[in-house]
């Protein structure tokens, strides 16, 4: 009896070791961040929803240094963490403002991107946003704290958008920077692109919107669906996600931090976003998934989910302001691409007002991730655009062939676009998207053909017709089995056309410039003598709003298999002397022969030598017969010359 006491305690002593270990469990797991038992240590202490009571410039300037604060922030999943930082000094910030310098010396984290606008402050208390860090730092770690009085400044600060809408608006403070510490910028994920493709575009994204964000290239897609427990509510410290474009490919979110909540309406970041003044971003709830460390700048693993909760209605220097409630009106993009010899496939997206830089990201990217390769095409592409402003429907094809096709859509649609959306492209009227398609049709063959001959008779009389046969010589990929393109033009030569020799010019659309040798050798000098002006009849009127702008646009759509087939008059009937035969006064300056005559002004140099009998053409001289041929599917490339005899 007594052995069955015996082991009835030991199990009793064994169930009692295993529940506690189970309890001690459950109770690391709650704080993700700590992984053994040794961290427990260094564990960051969790705070549930947080109130804090504003400090402002008054009182914070009177705080000595290495006074105590704490950093309210997410390291891991959606619970908010308190890290122990101190006081260092009050200096001279970057708005016209004070900033507060800062320094972490919690061994548990480090300053990284996503962690600007994280309240920092006594115990309880908010004196600003963490927002700026030294570079190339190391522990501890110095940052330094925009002031909540300049971020509560924004909510009421006027912006050049509200201004354009009608209201009067200052201008915003600039932002002077030095070598040694910049903003904690703000990761902008963007997901659903190739890793490589980030170095294809720096140079194009790479002006002054983007100072105060950091764009990587990450895993994941759109906003998950929501944790069961989550909510819509935000405090400070918690994470956030604000979109500048998602849908069924490519997603761009940037991340950053809540510094303090007023009813409805919030502040964050600590920094701009894009500076863009008056804004209309969707903002998310945001899940952390850890830190990513980097020896330049590490960063907060991010993703947003569930629907919008707000809108980011104004972007500023000192912080970002948002409204709680339902989502802004976003613009829908559909891009459909063809690929060869099979069904098109459809995705959908949709990108926030304001950003409409990112439409062309989202057309190029969805395209690189059907084609699933990466090789030389052709790519033929329409763009569709839907007005706020009108009933007119703008659209545009492209054609273009390259090593890089995901390039080219890029360029060509954001070059669309932009003439419509840019305020400084687009001077006629506001335009408003309502809605934008982008169908791309993708192919193996090269299709580029260039102009190789041009036949022609000799002589031709006027009232005559006169057949030209123009040959192109395509690519290999496209070239039928004799491996040439030849098209016949008839030009009619009207009965007055001057006698002597002509000049026949058949060139690409976009190649066709004059390049003669008169005009390589002089420039504008012969516009001058023979007083020769441009037509104010052929220029057209500057669009007065966006109809006429609309209209203007598809009259100078030029396809690019267009070829110009140009007949010009000798204005001198074959005797002018070549420029060797011309007498020339000793020291006169000649220009290089294919160097275009330049700086001069339209102005004749002085002493510049006239024969006697020097012909000029009088008014009545017949003007160039010029006509046009379409190769169809064709990007057409180079140019031709032949002399004929008028007789």
């Amino acid at each position: 009896m007594k052995s069955v006491f015996i082991f009835a305690g030991i199990a009793i002593a064994m169930l009692c070791q295993l529940g506690c270990s189970l309890d001690e469990e459950q109770t690391q797991s709650e704080n993700p961040i700590t992984n053994d038992a040794t961290a427990v240590l260094n564990a960051p202490r969790f705070v549930g929803d947080v109130v804090l009571e504003n400090m402002y410039e008054d009182e914070a300037g009177k705080l000595t240094s290495k006074t105590p604060l704490e950093i309210i922030t997410v390291l891991e999943g959606t619970g908010k963490v308190s890290l122990q930082a101190q006081f260092r000094a009050v200096r001279e910030g970057p708005y016209g403002s004070p900033i507060y310098e800062c320094e972490l010396i919690d061994e548990s984290a480090e300053v990284a991107r996503g962690m600007s606008g994280s309240p920092v402050g006594p115990p309880g208390r908010v004196m600003g946003a963490l927002a700026i860090g030294y570079i190339f730092s190391k522990p501890p770690y110095r940052f330094l704290v925009t002031p909540i009085d300049y971020m509560e400044a924004a909510i009421n600060h006027p912006t050049f958008g509200e201004f354009l809408n009608g209201e009067a608006a200052p201008a915003a403070p600039t932002l002077a920077m030095n070598a040694m510490y910049a903003p904690v910028k703000t990761p902008v994920i963007m997901t659903g692109i190739q890793p490589h493709r980030i170095q294809e575009l720096s140079s194009h994204l790479s002006d002054a919107k983007f100072d105060f964000v950091e764009l990587l290239a990450n895993i994941g897609g759109a906003p998950a669906a929501p944790p069961a427990d989550a909510t819509t509510k935000l405090s400070a410290g918690d994470m956030i996600g604000a979109a500048v474009a998602t849908g069924d490919v490519t997603s761009l979110i940037g991340y950053g931090t809540v510094t303090q909540v007023y009813d409805d309406k919030f502040i964050a970041f600590g920094h701009p976003f894009f500076a863009d003044g008056k804004s209309a971003l969707p903002v998310y709830r945001a899940v952390t998934h850890g830190i990513i460390s980097n020896l330049a700048a590490s960063s907060k693993s991010v993703s947003a989910y569930g629907n919008p909760i707000g809108t980011i209605t104004k972007d500023l220097y000192p912080a970002i302001v948002g409204e709680l409630g339902p989502g802004p009106a976003m613009i829908p993009i559909k891009v459909s691409y063809h690929p060869v010899n099979s069904t098109p496939i459809e995705k959908h997206h949709v990108v926030a007002y304001g950003q409409e830089w990112a439409l062309s990201h989202v057309a190029a990217v969805t395209m690189d991730a059907i084609r699933m390769e990466r090789n030389a095409a052709t790519v033929e592409g329409t763009v569709t655009l839907h007005f706020q402003e009108t009933e007119t429907v703008y659209t545009e094809k492209f054609r273009a062939a390259s090593s890089n096709p995901f390039f080219d859509v890029y360029i060509k649609t954001g070059s669309i676009i932009r003439s419509f959306t840019d305020t400084l492209a687009n001077s006629a009227g506001k335009a408003t998207l309502k809605e934008v398609s982008i169908a791309i049709t993708d192919k193996p063959q090269i299709a580029t053909a260039e102009i190789d001959e041009i036949i022609v008779p000799a002589e031709v009389i006027p009232g005559e017709s006169l057949t030209v046969s123009v040959v192109l010589l395509p690519h290999w990929s496209t070239a039928g089995a004799e491996r040439i393109i030849q098209r016949d033009v008839i030009i009619d030569i009207p009965d007055g056309f001057p006698i002597g020799e002509a000049n026949l010019t058949v060139a690409a659309a976009d190649e066709s410039v004059d390049d003669t040798e008169l005009t390589q050798l002089f420039g504008d000098v012969f516009d001058e003598i023979l007083d020769e002006e441009e037509d104010d009849d052929d220029e057209k009127p500057l669009p007065r709003n966006l109809d006429e702008l609309i209209r203007q646009k598809e009259e100078d759509q030029m396809d690019a298999g267009l070829i110009t087939i140009t007949l010009t008059p000798s204005v001198f009937g074959g005797g002018f002397p070549l420029p060797e035969d011309l007498p020339l006064s000793e020291g006169f300056p000649l220009p290089e022969n294919g160097e275009e005559g330049e700086g001069d002004g339209g102005e004749i140099p002085e002493g510049f030598p006239l024969p006697e009998g020097f012909p000029l053409p009088n008014d009545s001289a017949e003007q160039p017969i010029e006509t046009e041929l379409i190769i169809e599917g064709f990007i057409v490339t180079g140019s031709k010359e032949a002399q004929i005899t008028i007789k």
